[in-house]
């Protein structure tokens, strides 16, 4: 997989959006953005666990307390939950030994169509900065070298939601855009 040069869907939302009638978002839709959004996502942020590591909590929402409790973002890393995307870039940066990872397949569909209650007239472009999307990620990671020792096998499940800040400056990505899509919930495990 290479490496995409935006991590942005902007150009999916412009093709979504070149009608100026409110319309509401058909199967087609949710394929192609829960698509795009997921390759994106995904070539960028393998990368930044082998080479960036110091961008990585910029993948996550930002840490929050929902009003019954629950914090966010929810990152399981092979059993060690973390709700904090600075202390598991800080883990990942200093404890993980050098990854490089192979993606096999992605799996991405919408998880749910609408966060949050939205206006009938609202626009293509407001009904995809309300949805989240599920993806499921599997392949091979090597440990410690990137040309030998062994592949391990790898599952790694994501829900991505709207970046509330794209227009402001979280999370910026090799071209200095926002990114579109952040990780809510995740859970990575080692296949064994």
């Amino acid at each position: 997989m290479g490496v995409r040069q935006s991590f942005d869907h902007r150009l999916s939302i412009q093709t979504l959006t070149s009608n100026t009638m409110a319309t509401k978002l058909g199967e087609d839709d949710f394929t192609r953005v829960s698509a795009h959004a997921a390759e994106t996502v995904t070539d960028a942020y393998y990368v930044a666990l082998a080479s960036a590591r110091g961008t990585l909590a910029s993948y996550y929402v930002p840490k929050a307390v929902l009003p019954s409790g629950k914090l966010l973002p929810q990152i399981s890393y092979n059993g060690t939950v973390i709700s904090d995307p600075e202390e598991f870039a800080n883990l990942y940066l200093t404890q993980m030994p050098f990854t490089y990872f192979e993606i096999q397949s992605i799996n991405a569909h919408v998880l749910n169509p609408a966060l949050a209650p939205l206006d009938q007239t609202a626009s293509k472009k407001e009904q995809v900065a309300n949805m989240s999307i599920l993806v499921q990620v599997s392949g091979y990671v090597r440990l410690i070298e990137r040309k030998e020792g062994p592949m391990r096998a790898f599952s790694d499940t994501l829900i991505l939601v709207p970046n509330k800040e794209e227009a402001g400056a979280k999370g910026k990505d090799k071209t200095g855009e926002g990114k579109s899509w952040l990780i809510q919930n995740q859970n990575f495990r080692f296949v064994v």
